[in-house]
C-alpha cells in the first residue's frame, strides 16, 4: 500500500516496505513509543547517515538501542537531540565537510550543558520551620518556582497533570485576586 510521497526525495513510501524488515518493524515501533522524542530522534539518526549510501534499519536500531541505555526518554533528552542536530547540521553546512556522526560524544557534551535548564529547584526548610502551615508555603514556593521556569521554557504542556500545576494555578488566582482587591 502506498503512503504517500517522501518530502525530502519525492520517492514513493510504501507501507509494506517499512514492516517487511524485521528491525524496520522494531526501529519503527521504538521511534512511535518515544512520544516527544520521537521527533528529534528522527533527525538524530539522520546524523549517523553515511554519505553516498542509506543508514540500514539495523544499524539505526543498534544506535537508537545504544542512545536508549544511556539517557531515558524525556524533555531534557529532546531539546538535547534537537539541540545536537541543529549544531552539527550547522558546523557542516559551514566547514563543508558532511562526515557521519560516529557515537554519542557530542550529543553527550550538548546534554550536559542542556541540564541546568531543566533542573528541579529544591529548599531546605528554615530553621525555625516547624509549623505545617510553613511546610505547606516553602512547597506551593517551590512549586511555583518550577511551574514558572517550564513556562518560559515552553513546557507548561509537559506539567499540567501534576500537583505543582495545581499549586501553581492556585498562587495565580490568589495573585489575581490580590490585585483585583486592590
Amino acid at each position: 500500500m502506498k503512503l504517500c510521497r517522501c518530502p525530502i526525495c519525492h520517492s514513493d513510501l510504501h507501507l509494506e516496505a517499512l514492516v517487511e524488515d524485521e528491525a524496520g518493524r522494531e526501529l519503527l515501533h521504538k521511534i512511535l513509543s518515544l512520544g516527544e522524542c520521537a521527533r528529534p530522534v528522527s533527525s538524530y539518526l539522520g546524523l549517523f547517515k553515511p554519505v553516498k549510501s542509506t543508514l540500514a534499519n539495523s544499524r539505526a536500531l543498534k544506535i537508537l538501542n545504544s542512545l536508549l541505555e544511556i539517557y531515558p526518554p524525556s524533555n531534557l533528552l529532546a531539546h538535547a537531540l534537537s539541540e545536537t542536530v541543529t549544531q552539527v547540521r550547522r558546523n557542516r553546512q559551514e566547514n563543508g565537510r558532511i562526515e557521519p556522526l560516529a557515537n554519542h560524544n557530542y550529543l553527550k557534551k550538548v546534554y550536559e550543558s542542556c541540564k541546568p535548564q531543566f533542573a528541579v529547584i529544591r529548599c531546605d526548610k528554615p530553621k525555625n520551620a516547624e509549623s505545617p502551615q510553613v511546610d505547606i508555603d516553602l512547597k506551593k514556593s517551590d512549586a511555583v518556582e518550577y511551574i514558572e521556569r517550564m513556562r518560559n521554557l515552553g513546557q507548561l504542556e509537559t506539567v499540567k497533570n501534576t500537583e505543582s500545576y495545581k499549586l501553581w494555578l492556585q498562587w495565580k488566582e490568589e495573585k489575581l485576586n490580590a490585585t483585583a482587591n486592590t
